[in-house]
């Protein structure tokens, strides 16, 4: 079991080397501390709720919403710092996918 944890260490100090992940963790790191983009995601996920009520509600005014909703996500989402970020974590999760699907199919054999 030992052997196991060493290369589940070796594989992490690998991963972390990588220049895609020490980039996304950059850009993980920068929008964390953007007090902006915090303010549009949390704006983002009160809409959603908003939504989610309004239509158990059958509340007519759900159309103005999701209209507000739409807007703020779209800002949200071609802000520079997240166009970077999303990129890169699409990228990242490729490579965990692989390494997972790797060793799935290595353990189904």
């Amino acid at each position: 079991m030992n052997h196991s944890l060493d290369y589940a260490k070796q594989l992490n100090d690998y991963l972390l080397n990588l220049e895609v992940i020490k980039e996304y963790q950059k850009y993980e790191q920068l929008i964390n501390q953007n007090t902006k983009i915090r303010k549009m995601e949390a704006k983002i996920k009160a809409y959603q709720k908003k939504i989610v009520n309004q239509k158990a509600k059958q509340d007519e005014t759900v159309i103005k919403t999701i209209k507000e909703y739409q807007k703020i996500k779209e800002e949200f989402e071609n802000h520079p710092l997240v166009v970077n970020y999303l990129y890169l974590k699409k990228e990242v999760d490729e490579i965990i996918q692989s390494i997972n699907s790797y060793i799935n199919g290595q353990l189904l054999k």
